[in-house]
């Protein structure tokens, strides 16, 4: 009786285990047509940007798209970020994680920095926002930011190669070392820019 009670609990186990590979790999089959789906490629393991071009006119001349980077926690364990609670102009609430923009030299082939956050410069309007430590769980996502004019930016032009670089430390400077650089994308807008005028980029 001892031996068959042990072989059952053994075999138990056994049914459990298999399940819950089988439960895992449904997921993760899940999470990789889902990411497919909306993103149109794959993911690997790790930390991993992508990047959504909406339509949007902020009123700069030939701008048409917003650029909004979205951060996948493709692991098993959660990551710290830093970021920026805030409270707008409407009294709601919203948080935005440090990020710069690159553009990709066609010349060199190497990734030029166009714009980027400083400890001084991010989540600057005091007292209404400040510097928090966030969790970014496994297979959950997170908005960098409600979106920014790229193409707007000084000197991107249609057609060009960009990607937004997201930082997971800010508070001793952006730390390069541990940023997540998005999957580029290419710029839409045909910027009409006016030389005499300086067009702010929304972000």
């Amino acid at each position: 009786m001892k031996a068959e009670s042990q072989n059952l609990i053994l075999h138990l186990r056994r049914t459990l285990l298999a399940g819950l590979i089988v439960l895992l790999a449904a997921l993760l089959a899940l999470f990789e047509f889902s990411h497919r789906y909306n993103y149109g490629h794959f993911v690997s393991y790790g930390l991993h940007v992508d990047v959504i071009a909406r339509e949007s006119y902020i009123g700069i001349p030939g701008q048409t798209k917003m650029y909004e980077p979205y951060l996948f926690n493709f692991t098993l364990l959660p990551v710290s970020l830093e970021a920026c609670d805030f409270v707008d102009d409407t009294l709601s609430p919203g948080t935005e994680y440090p990020y710069a923009v690159q553009r990709l030299d066609t010349v060199s082939k190497g990734w030029q920095t166009v714009a980027v956050v400083s400890d001084e410069s991010f989540c600057t309007p005091a007292p209404a926002a400040r510097i928090v430590s966030k969790k970014l769980w496994p297979g959950s996502t997170i908005k960098v930011m409600d979106g920014e004019a790229t193409g707007a930016r000084e000197p991107f032009t249609k057609g060009d190669i960009a990607r937004f670089v997201v930082f997971r430390e800010l508070r001793k400077g952006a730390n390069w070392q541990t940023a997540i650089p998005s999957i580029p994308f290419y710029i839409q807008d045909q910027v009409l820019r006016d030389r005499e005028r300086n067009f702010r980029v929304r972000h």
